[in-house]
């Protein structure tokens, strides 16, 4: 199972939500608040599971939170994102999918550490 790696800066809880966009093909994706930092504030999420519409408040900084794809048996189940495709303009360009959008739980911005697995 591949997996891929990023850092993302996030705005504090007054500002914009962060959407974090799938970079390939993936199944899984895993989130921890970087605690590099210092202090965790915890974290605003909205996920695709139920097409952004709820804010989930998180306050803990050491548990991931993962959004499984719960239909991954049998050979992987089936993808929840994948990354853009084509050049930008054309007739067959296709956006990147969006895998959840993010902002801190605190006045002072965060960093969201994102794993995707495919």
């Amino acid at each position: 199972m591949a997996s891929r790696l990023r850092l993302i800066a996030l705005n504090n809880s007054a500002g914009f939500f962060t959407d974090v966009l799938a970079t390939g093909p993936t199944r899984q994706v895993e989130l921890f608040e970087d605690e590099a930092g210092g202090a965790t504030q915890g974290l605003q999420v909205k996920s695709l599971l139920d097409n952004f519409a709820t804010v989930n408040t998180f306050t803990f900084g050491s548990e991931p939170l993962t959004i499984p794809n719960i239909l991954r048996y049998p050979a992987g189940g089936r993808l929840l994102g994948m990354n853009a495709q084509g050049v930008a303009g054309n007739f067959n360009f296709r956006a990147a999918d969006k895998l959840v959008s993010a902002r801190s739980n605190g006045a002072a911005g965060t960093s969201l550490r994102v794993t995707e697995y495919d």
